[in-house]
């Protein structure tokens, strides 16, 4: 995907799909692609990016961000089709006309010159920015607008943090990660339906950041809307090895001493799915909520795959599901039942 930038647009172009986003007021607006160079706006390579995950404001007052995805990394391959990647890099794009995107350091687009260039336009906005920046500091700032302030960078570091140093973000453009196999399989799910609308909201992390492509109904932003989950992903390639010089019993087999048999290969994947309602650390977490939504809440399913065949088990695990809370992080005074 390459990133462009004009006076009004920061555009997102992907094949036959682009996404256009409002610098002036943060909207989002999914269009057909097409040669976006050859337009009147006089479009800006800035980078390459692998996707978007959502948007939001850091404070009320704010302006949008836009929740790139900058690095990503392979992790398996399911079924020898299907790919999932780990997210280990993420831009924070602010959808504002004065800032630029050429300092978000992306990667350089293999269509375009590793010098990116600028237009006269973002020469000036980038002087502008740098006055208005100069004169702020110079004048006395409110209190409000200096709380505002604090908690916006507050917010940048732990999103930040939470994308680029856990390693625990997921997505697939093709595979729905969020769903076990066994309930892909089941007559209720509809594979004809995009990702996001047939996805486990339990588990679709970015689901809020995507609302408003969500809410266009356009069947042009399902390319853009993409489940992230937070949880673990790792694969491994295993060999059944019969070596007629291991000392094994294989009295029981049939015809094990007249032939030879080969060594056969199966892969074994983990996907651990963290749900997104009332997750926290454990001590501040406990029981369910009026919606039945147990704390910390993990779904982990390991998946055998043996040509053409897949096996998978699923295993749950989370706070007591019933209504109790505890005061302190010591098990003492002893955890109270707040219903019966």
């Amino acid at each position: 995907m390459e990133l462009f930038q004009t006076d009004l647009h920061y555009i997102i172009l992907d094949g036959d799909f682009s996404l256009w986003c409002n610098r002036s007021n943060g909207k989002l607006e999914p269009r057909i692609g097409y040669d976006v160079e050859g337009s009147e706006w006089g479009p800006v390579c800035v980078g390459h990016v692998y996707g978007i995950i959502g948007k939001l404001k850091l404070h009320p007052d704010s302006e949008w961000r836009l929740l790139l995805i900058k690095q990503q990394s392979l992790v398996c391959q399911l079924a020898d089709q299907y790919n999932i990647y780990r997210i280990n890099k993420i831009a924070v794009l602010p959808l504002t006309t004065g800032e630029s995107a050429a300092d978000l350091d992306l990667e350089v687009c293999r269509k375009h010159s590793s010098k990116k260039p600028e237009t006269d336009a973002s020469h000036l906005q980038r002087t502008w920015h740098t006055l208005r920046t100069a004169a702020e500091s110079v004048k006395s700032k409110k209190k409000e607008t200096k709380d505002k302030e604090k908690f916006e960078k507050r917010i940048l570091e732990e999103l930040m943090k939470m994308y680029n140093g856990s390693n625990y973000f997921y997505y697939s453009h093709d595979f729905d990660v969020t769903t076990s196999l066994q309930r892909q399989y089941s007559q209720s799910y509809d594979r004809s339906l995009p990702l996001w609308k047939r996805a486990d909201e339990r588990f679709f992390w970015n689901k809020h950041m995507l609302l408003e492509l969500m809410e266009t109904n356009d069947p042009l932003a399902d390319h853009w809307m993409v489940p992230v989950i937070q949880g673990f992903v790792q694969m491994e390639k295993c060999i059944m090895d019969f070596d007629e010089d291991k000392k094994l019993d294989m009295s029981s087999s049939v015809d094990f001493s007249s032939r030879r048999l080969e060594p056969l290969g199966y892969n074994i994947s983990i996907i651990s799915r963290r749900s997104r309602h009332r997750a926290g650390t454990r001590s501040r977490k406990r029981g369910i909520n009026a919606n039945g939504a147990c704390a910390n809440y993990v779904e982990t399913e390991q998946i055998i795959e043996f040509t053409p065949h897949l096996v998978s088990f699923v295993q749950v695990r989370g706070s007591i599901p019933v209504f109790w809370s505890q005061s302190g992080f010591k098990y003492r005074p002893p955890p109270q039942l707040d219903k019966g």
